[in-house]
């Protein structure tokens, strides 16, 4: 369990890695341009913008399929045409 915000952790590795959010250890940097970063995994996905390679390429995964008949905004999810809707519709659900 973390000590200073009591987040718990199924193992030590886990909580090594969240106790660099508190102490802003950044121990991988970057060769080309120095910017560093906690983890390794947001290292690597960093330097694939030097090289231009997207491995995750997926034209399905990016089409936006929801589309708004009032005014042609596009969505990839349902939930966000729901809310964008409110827009035109005037619905505030939510009270203050």
């Amino acid at each position: 369990q973390c000590s200073q915000c009591e987040k718990s952790f199924r193992g030590r590795y886990g909580l090594f890695r969240h106790e660099r959010l508190h102490t802003g250890e950044k121990p991988y940097e970057c060769s080309e341009c120095g910017k560093s970063f906690g983890q390794s995994g947001d290292l690597i996905t960093h330097q694939r913008f030097h090289t231009g390679e997207k491995p995750y390429h997926c034209s399905e995964a990016r089409e936006k399929k929801y589309i708004c008949t009032d005014c042609g905004k596009s969505f990839r999810q349902s939930s966000n045409l729901i809310v964008h809707r409110r827009i035109h519709t005037g619905e505030k659900p939510y009270k203050c």
